[in-house]
Order: structure tokens, then sequence, then C-alpha cells
């Protein structure tokens, strides 16, 4: 009976494992030195390389091919989250005082295909680890954009088409995987045997943008549709033993990466000798449910109800952001470019509820410089760009699913470091 009893305890923890939530890099902290250094306010200006990103129908903005490749580095000094007590887990051992720096390379393409159609891409790769999945009990908390964890590849593709008045639009799509599979376990006193089926499928989001622009002013929009690149995996489990069978199934639901529906409104303004750019940004958080792995037999269903239960009470979030370029005129034809930016984010935790998703406000300053090197005999030229990030989180009260009391202070934040090369063909 004891061992029974142990065997129904394991399943308890098994059901009320659930995996956080991480958005995409480009998403939280930019694409490049150009576009984080305006505060990412790129909605209808900024960097044409990453515009297969940032707004598709900015594509046809473009004089020339562009290609553009940037190194992006971001420390972390988060505090750590407690856990509820009477887990029924060891300790986790990670912590988010010790995460690691996240580090990758993005590359944005511009081509142009024929006289008012362009061809675009932004991709993501990082660098060490491909991609890391993490589940978490119900006891603990995590970090929704904040994390290590958020080194996965992206890939955005896009087309943009000129039309007549001054107006454009871009249609895009942005990839990346999941999967979903079989895992069967059957534990005997006398010997154990499994067997696993996992496939990988690609996700597929559509994204499209629109842009009308004149001689002073651009104005832009943006939609993306949410992606949730959620794995499936269907388990069965036998435990057996002299005294007692216990066989049940576990229906699992993981979601590693989750990039929310996003809308986005931008303009741009010549002033003289500088460029204001603002953006707003919308993304739907609150469509987000959680991933749990829920049981089914006549010896847990019981305990497993607990687990139905799949809301993160978050709410959507707003960004604003505000950036200004101020060029220079150098000597032997160069130009250099002061950039800096703002940028606010609400947080996605709804007031007054429980939850063990943390997502605290995050205010950010942003400066960086782009080099413009003289042009070539065939007017090719090269740039150098270099920015650095600065985010503060904001200090915020919350009690965990579990009953644990988080109180965050303020101090913590995240810098991001970035350089790269821009190169007008």
């Amino acid at each position: 009976m004891t061992s029974r009893i142990v065997a129904i305890k394991a399943a308890f923890g098994l059901s009320m494992i659930s995996t956080p939530v991480f958005a995409n890099v480009f998403d939280t902290y930019g694409q490049s030195a150009g576009t984080i250094s305006i505060g990412n306010a790129t909605t209808a200006g900024g960097t044409q390389a990453f515009a297969a990103y940032t707004n598709p129908a900015l594509l046809v903005t473009a004089k020339k091919n562009e290609i553009s490749v940037q190194a992006i580095l971001t420390r972390f000094d988060l505090q750590d989250l407690p856990e509820a007590a009477n887990s029924p887990l060891p300790r986790d051992q990670d912590r988010a005082s010790q995460a690691d720096d996240l580090q990758g390379n993005s590359v944005g393409m511009n081509f142009t295909l024929t006289e008012g159609l362009h061809l675009g891409l932004a991709a993501y790769m990082p660098q060490g680890s491909f991609g890391r999945i993490k589940g978490v009990s119900s006891y603990q908390s995590s970090y929704l954009r904040y994390s290590e964890n958020q080194s996965k590849p992206a890939i955005y593709t896009a087309i943009g088409v000129e039309l007549p008045y001054g107006f454009s639009v871009g249609l895009g799509a942005y990839y990346s995987l999941r999967a979903k599979g079989v895992l069967q376990i059957a534990l005997t006193s006398t010997e154990s045997e499994g067997r696993v089926d996992l496939n990988m499928e690609p996700v597929v989001a559509p994204y499209a943008g629109v842009a009308w622009t004149n001689q002073t002013m651009t104005f832009g929009l943006l939609y993306r549709e949410a992606q949730k690149t959620d794995s499936k995996i269907d388990s069965g489990f036998s435990l057996t033993n002299e005294d007692f069978s216990l066989p049940f199934n576990a229906n699992t639901s993981l979601v590693p990466f989750y990039d929310p529906a996003m809308f986005r409104f931008g303009a741009a303004y010549n002033l003289s000798a500088v460029q204001l750019l603002f953006s707003f940004e919308q993304a739907q958080w609150g469509r987000y449910k959680t991933a749990l792995v829920s049981l089914t037999g006549n010896d847990v269903a019981s305990i497993s109800a607990e687990a139905n239960n799949a809301s993160a009470n978050l709410r959507d979030t707003q960004a604003y952001r505000l950036g200004m370029i101020l060029p220079f005129t150098g000597p032997m034809d160069q130009t250099l470019e002061f950039r800096s930016g703002l940028e606010f984010h609400t947080s996605a935790n709804k007031p007054n509820t429980r939850g063990s998703v943390i997502d605290p406000a995050r205010q950010s300053l942003a400066v960086g410089l782009n080099w413009q090197l003289k042009a070539d005999s065939q007017g090719r030229r090269l740039a150098v760009e270099t920015a650095y990030q600065f985010s503060q989180l904001s200090a915020m009260d919350r009690v965990s699913a579990k009953g644990a009391e988080i109180h965050l202070r303020s101090g913590h934040s995240l810098q991001t470091f970035v350089g790269g090369l821009d190169y007008e063909l």
C-alpha cells in the first residue's frame, strides 16, 4: 500500500508540470544596433535591412540592396523568484540571478526583385545552446520575457510592393518548429521498458504591413498573428509490482515559446537635420493559456483535476517607443549618425490575481552610433553600427499560483550590447 501511495504522489507531481513561455529575442530586445539605438521605434522607419521584421511595407523605401550582420549580447541582473512551500520536488538549482548572457547573431537583407518589388529576410541565430526547453512545477514562478532560455532561431521572410500615391504593402511569414509524439513507459519490480516517437514539424505565422510616405513623414501599420509553438506528447505509463498495478495516460502540452499576436502603429518625421520616430505596440498576451500535463485513469483522475484550469492570468501589454536620428557630415563624404531612443513596456500581469508567470513593467534607454564610410566607385557603401540599451525593471508584488509571496525590488536591470556592419550594394 505504501508503494501505491508513493506512485500516486509521483503522478501528482507530474500532473502539475508546466513550461514557462519565452518570447523571441527580436520582440523583446530588438534586431540590430540601428534599430535598438532608436528604441525599436521602427514601424515607420529605421534600418531597411531589417524591414522584413519591423514592417515589410518599408522594404520598398530602400534605394539600394542592403545586407546587415549583427552580434547581440544581453546581460541579466534578475532577482530570484521564491518557490512555494511543501513542493514534492527537490529545490530547483537554477537561479535567475545566475542566468548566463544571452548571445546571438542577426542578419537582415533587402533586395530589389524589380522596380517596386522587394524581397526581405530577417533572422536570428543563437550562440551556444540552439534552444532549451525547461519545465517547472506549479510551485515555481518564472519570468515571462527575460531568460537565457530565449535562445531559439527565428526567421522572417517578406515581400514589399510599392503602390501609387506613396502607399506600399508587405506580406511576410515567420517560421519556427513544434513537436508531436508518443512516449510509453512500463515499470515492474524486475524490469523497465519504453519507447518514444517524436516528430518535428514546421509552424508558420503570417503577418502584414502597410505604409504611406511623402517627403517629410511616414506612417506605418503592422499586424502579426500569434505563433504558438506547442509540443504535444501523448504518454502511457504502467507502474506494477506484486501488490498493485497503476496504469495511466498523460496528455502533455508544452509551450516552450509563445509569440503573441501583435499590432503596431508608427510614424516618422523628418524635421530639418533630425528624424523623429514614434511607435506603439499592442501584444495580446491575454490569449496565452498555461501548458499543463493532464492525467487520465481511475487512480489519478481526482489528483489531476487541479490541472484543468489553464489560465495564466495575463493581459495584453502596450509598448511606447520614441527614437531620434541626428546625422553629422564628416570629411571625405563620410556620415556619422547619433541615435537615441526610449521605450516603456507595461506589465502582462493582471492586478489582484494569482499567477506564476511574472512580468514586471520595463523602461529602457538606448544610445548608438552609425558611421557610414565613403561610397566606392560603384556606389557601394559600408556602415559600422554600435548600440547600448539599459532596461530598468519595476518593482511589483504578486502571489504565485501556490501561494508564495513574490516581492520584486526595484533596481534590477537588463543590458544589451550590439555591434555590426551594414552594407549597401
